[in-house]
């Protein structure tokens, strides 16, 4: 797609320098600021999204600034090294507007409406052990000693890894990895769209999500949870990860390997959790925070900032588990005084 006509789709689009090359820019997808790609869009609203430009080895995007942001750069220069840029009111809506075409343009080349068992355009190990009413969809890749119980879908450029067995009436939606000796329980979904929009005129304008899932090896997941696709960029659950039932993970999600989700846990989108850190029952963590290695988060806590290796909160918000028992002596004392 040229720049001219991704310009088409936000009114308040306003090409920056080179704006006759510009024009004519061939744009391949959206990424985000996890990884720069060559020919692609970069949304660019505020200075950390700045400073990963400046940092990536990928030079050859196509930044939209926010407006107000890009009014307070004096220096300009370093965006000649850019494939072009472009201001716009608000990076926001602008997402919303303009994944839409990227969006529709994907799905135009996935085929789920038959079962690429017809059609031969997928490919599944002889050893695959497939029940009844399993759905596969175009160019998925089943590896060697997969088990698919009954009612099983998944949709197109997914892979299921050697040894990796889904329960019944598992969704998996396009461009999930999983990989090898997962147990995926019954009634998860991985890979439905993250919960994005930008209100605007009185509408709820919905971000498309085309980021997919990456799964690592021996992750298994409990049932009836849901695992959001990233926006543009993957949300990934590492090697070793355990998740209990009805756990939300939101788009953008990083967790590192062996983390652990006791059931009803949710985490919001872009968040990363280190390695081995375990979120106990109800337990909520807020979007856009890392929270570090081996920590220990209580049931029913609400972590709301960024946490520190080793660190074990409780309560809301989310406090040393010291501080917070300190806080319910404290509270429990002074409610019995007659």
């Amino acid at each position: 797609m040229r720049v001219d006509q991704i310009s088409s789709f936000d009114s308040s689009f306003v090409l920056g320098s080179s704006v006759e090359k510009s024009k004519s820019c061939i744009i391949e997808g959206i990424c985000d600021k996890r990884e720069l790609k060559s020919n692609h869009l970069y949304f660019c609203s505020n200075s950390k999204f700045l400073e990963a430009f400046r940092n990536s080895k990928e030079k050859n995007v196509f930044i939209i600034f926010e407006e107000k942001f890009l009014n307070t750069l004096e220096e300009r220069k370093e965006f000649e090294m850019a494939l072009g840029w472009a201001s716009v009111k608000s990076v926001a809506l602008a997402m919303s507007y303009i994944s839409k075409p990227f969006y529709d343009y994907i799905q135009s080349e996935f085929n789920d409406a038959i079962d690429a068992r017809k059609t031969g355009t997928c490919s599944i190990h002889p050893s695959a052990v497939i029940a009844e009413n399993v759905f596969i969809g175009a160019n998925v890749t089943i590896g060697e000693n997969v088990v698919l119980h009954a009612n099983v879908s998944i949709l197109s450029n997914s892979i299921i890894g050697k040894e990796t067995c889904l329960y019944p009436n598992v969704s998996i939606m396009q461009k999930t990895e999983i990989g090898e000796a997962c147990r995926i329980h019954s009634g998860t979904v991985i890979g439905s769209d993250g919960f994005g929009y930008n209100f605007h005129n009185g509408v709820h304008h919905k971000v498309w999500h085309t980021g997919g899932v990456h799964l690592g090896d021996n992750v298994e997941i409990g049932s009836n949870c849901s695992i959001d696709q990233g926006t543009f960029s993957p949300t990934i659950i590492e090697s070793g990860c355990k998740i209990d039932n009805l756990v939300q993970v939101g788009h953008n999600v990083v967790l590192k390997s062996g983390v652990i989700f006791c059931g009803q846990a949710g985490i919001a989108g872009s968040t990363t959790v280190g390695e081995f850190t375990v979120v106990g029952g109800k337990a909520a963590i807020a979007p856009d925070i890392v929270v570090g290695a081996a920590c220990q988060i209580g049931g029913m806590a609400g972590v709301t900032s960024s946490l520190e290796n080793k660190e074990i909160v409780a309560g809301f918000p989310a406090r040393p588990i010291k501080e917070w028992l300190k806080g319910l002596a404290y509270l429990r004392k002074n409610a019995l005084k007659k």
